[in-house]
């Protein structure tokens, strides 16, 4: 991926979290060039809820924490089909997508503004997003306003070792979680080479 330069632009206003300024700086952009369309990366696991007998009515008994295979779905299932008072067994899905894609700093949301969640699917639930550049020590999963700050320290740094603000080899990445989940089947799940 290419890698984007840190260039000036107008100065800046104060900065995030009340972290005082000696001076104006100018604002560095991480620039951005055209790329294909943003990676996406997909996570699905499954949870089995359990439903027991209890008189005429069907209790839940248990859902299992998140399973990472279709093999150990069945597993559970099986497992779960042998007890004499299981009434009922329900496998839901659930799908994490993460995509990321190369902004500005112009295009992070306002100071002080919380970022846009995206939108969610049906049985959705709460989505991020959230920022990381790419090349800073120690950064990690940032708001946008870590963000500003990080890079005011970045300008200011520069500006007392006496250099030009120029390339650095540093990526602005935006970052976009939505998480979802949907009742499933044992016919839905995933074929294996384990499976018979």
């Amino acid at each position: 991926m290419p890698a984007a330069a840190l260039a000036p632009s107008p100065p800046a206003t104060a900065g995030p979290r009340g972290v005082r300024r000696c001076s104006p700086i100018d604002r560095l952009n991480i620039s951005k060039e055209p790329e294909d369309p943003p990676p996406v990366d997909g996570q699905v696991t499954w949870s089995v809820s359990v439903y027991r007998k209890s008189g005429d009515a069907e209790v839940h008994e248990y859902t299992s924490h998140r399973l990472t295979s279709p093999d150990l779905v069945r597993e559970h299932v099986n497992l779960a089909r042998e007890r004499p008072l299981v009434a009922r067994v329900a496998l839901t899905e659930h799908v994490r997508v993460v995509t990321r894609r190369v902004i500005t700093e112009f295009d992070l949301p306002g100071e002080g503004r919380p970022s846009p969640v995206p939108p969610t699917p049906p049985h959705g639930r709460p989505a991020a997003r959230f920022y990381e550049i790419e090349g800073l020590q120690g950064g990690g999963l940032l708001s946008a306003d870590d963000v500003r700050w990080h890079l005011e320290r970045l300008r200011g740094d520069a500006e007392w070792q006496g250099g030009a603000a120029g390339p650095v080899g540093m990526t602005l990445w935006e970052f976009t979680v939505v998480d979802h989940s949907r009742p499933t089947t044992e016919d839905r799940l995933s074929h294996t080479p384990h499976d018979a």
